[in-house]
């Protein structure tokens, strides 16, 4: 987090930054915990992917925040988006295994791969709508 404070040189940034990713991690836990599952060493392996799958939505979406050229939004967020299709469906499929090793990270992974999305999309939106009112005379 002391990187990204020094990089992105803003505390609000950060945290824009920073809360998907807690978000995710914290969804996807309470999912796995109400559907029964027992939390292994596996699942961790996985929030650790989140966080890292997470982290890079989070900080596309902080460009897009600062950076307003709407071609460049438009072709990131449909980066993104097929991006993330491709994650939650490649971890999706391993949800279904038999392997207990496969099936814990496509349990973890795929929700929480969304979530960060999700969740990265509305911190930006929000920054970019307070900064717009902002910006009003």
């Amino acid at each position: 987090m002391l990187l990204l404070l020094v990089t992105l040189k803003s505390i609000s940034r950060v945290v824009r930054v920073v809360a998907p990713l807690i978000l995710s991690v914290l969804v996807v836990i309470a999912l796995l915990v109400a559907s029964g599952h027992t939390m292994t060493i596996l699942h961790l392996v996985g929030l650790l992917l989140i966080v890292a799958v997470g982290s890079n939505y989070a900080l596309f979406f902080d460009r897009r925040t600062v950076e307003t050229d709407a071609v460049d939004r438009t072709t990131m967020i449909a980066s993104l988006a097929i991006a993330n299709l491709a994650t939650v469906l490649g971890f999706g499929v391993l949800s279904f295994s038999s392997v207990p090793v496969l099936k814990a990270l496509g349990t973890t992974v795929a929700p929480g791969a969304f979530a960060a999305l999700l969740f990265s999309a509305l911190m930006a939106e929000t920054a970019l709508r307070k900064s717009e009112h902002g910006s009003k005379p």
